[in-house]
């Protein structure tokens, strides 16, 4: 039998639901690679009243789009190939007719492929679980809005591999967290059923209000679980909220990433984000929006005077660059620290070379790189001094200017995500400044995809 078929077996009717659905704190946030406009109008066409909300833009391009489906809020990204939806990570969506639920069917599975498939189920008298054309998992299933909390979607956890039997930890972990908590109802497996004895089969519970629900994969025979391609944003009032959801999330084993992103000690992705965030990041001054934009660039969990500070601040530029390497960071990592391999990447363009390279990898160590014009016409140093060292994470210097740079390495599907942000100087543009960067990554992903 699929294993998809087994995990919500016998689910039980004894769980009641009586928290009204509130205040959304907690925001489903999706990954998508080039299509998230195109998915949120999709989305937005399959549920009633459903509308595409706020749409951030740079230049032509939507970066993110809020869009709300029966007055819920999401929030697609264009965020690259980096990461691709599984079934860890699905919505379960109440359809309150037949008609309905055959209808919400029909539109998923256009393009999409059927995990179950659309049928009479001990739990329901009709229940499917799809995953669309986007990638994206949906359990449909007709039954009361009441038993859900009167919510339509509801996040639904499947927690396998290393983190199989953690769905109740995990339940407790985030109920203490988040006010306005609470366990609606757990069913455990129990002797010679398809999973092992006490671990959960289903457990619905509420954070803030909003309904999620959680099961252990009973098999434990999946390759998938938790990545970035789905993840909550928590809103928060002001510093003091950031503060606390970001140690409470990251303690006991959780940690740190860039931009708000953290994953909790079972793998979950949330972004920890103040309100104020998305205020500076679309000022109608588009140089202090750049500015509050590249100083969060830099940052793991957000601070939110310093990005005041940085949006106000207009003797400073930050630009970022990034790359995705399809190699292991640790090589990744050798490639771009090792000098004999800095001379093979570190030009813009084949008219350049890097004869010499050194490099003393250690805070307070200093490095330096030769490039030239391989006609000889033209030559300089670039060198500076490490502030930060952090294997197969985390590089910070200071260039001999005073100007700041990091560079962050991540572990994503497929290889290694590489995000440069510096701050510029003023004798070229920006643009210029940005493309002579980002066509040395280039030419780095180039030369590690190469190497054997």
């Amino acid at each position: 039998m699929n294993i998809l078929s087994l995990t919500f077996l016998q689910k039980p009717k004894t769980i009641t639901f009586h928290k009204k659905f509130i205040m959304q704190k907690i925001t489903p946030f999706l990954w998508f690679d080039g299509q998230a406009e195109e998915a949120a109008n999709f989305y937005v066409s399959v549920f009633k009243n459903s509308k595409v909300d706020k749409v951030f833009r740079q230049g032509e391009k939507a970066l993110t789009v809020g869009f709300l489906l029966d007055g819920q809020h999401f929030t697609a990204l264009n965020g690259g190939p980096m990461f691709k939806f599984n079934p860890s990570v699905s919505f379960y969506v109440t359809c309150e007719t037949m008609a309905e639920t055959d209808e919400v069917w029909q539109k998923l599975s256009d393009g999409g492929t059927a995990l179950m498939p659309l049928e009479k189920y001990p739990w329901s008298e009709k229940y499917g679980w799809v995953k669309d054309r986007y990638g994206l998992s949906w359990q449909i299933s007709f039954g009361k809005l009441e038993e859900v909390g009167h919510q339509k979607f509801t996040p639904s956890l499947l927690f396998t591999g290393a983190h199989f039997g953690q769905s109740e930890a995990a339940l407790g972990l985030y109920t203490s967290i988040f006010d306005g908590s609470s366990v609606m109802g757990i069913l455990r497996y129990g002797a010679g059923e398809e999973g092992p004895e006490g671990t959960v089969m289903h457990a619905q519970f509420a954070l803030h209000g909003e309904t999620f629900m959680v099961m252990d994969d009973p098999l434990q025979q999946q390759e998938y679980t938790f990545n970035e391609a789905i993840s909550f944003v928590v809103n928060c009032e002001d510093q003091a909220e950031v503060d606390y959801f970001w140690n409470k999330l990251t303690a006991d084993g959780g940690a740190e990433s860039q931009c708000g992103w953290l994953k909790d000690r079972y793998g979950l992705s949330w972004q920890i984000v103040p309100t104020e965030l998305p205020e500076l990041l679309m000022d109608p001054d588009p140089a202090r929006a750049q500015r509050a934009m590249g100083a969060m660039m830099q940052m793991q969990k957000i601070d939110l005077e310093k990005l005041r500070q940085a949006a106000n601040d207009d003797s400073k530029t930050i630009i970022t660059v990034q790359a995705t390497i399809h190699a292991p960071i640790e090589k990744v990592w050798q490639l771009w620290t090792k000098p004999e391999h800095i001379i093979h990447w570190n030009n813009a363009s084949d008219d350049w070379h890097t004869p010499r390279a050194e490099n003393d990898l250690r805070v307070g160590g200093k490095f330096s790189s030769r490039m030239e014009a391989k006609d000889g016409s033209f030559g300089f140093d670039f060198g500076g001094v490490y502030d930060q060292v952090l294997e197969n994470q985390r590089i910070d210097y200071t260039l001999e200017d005073n100007r700041k740079v990091q560079i962050h390495f991540s572990e994503v599907e497929g290889g290694t995500f590489v995000m440069e942000s510096f701050e510029a100087e003023n004798m070229n543009s920006v643009e210029l400044q940005r493309g002579g960067w980002q066509a040395i990554l280039d030419n780095f992903k180039k030369y590690a995809e190469s190497i054997g």
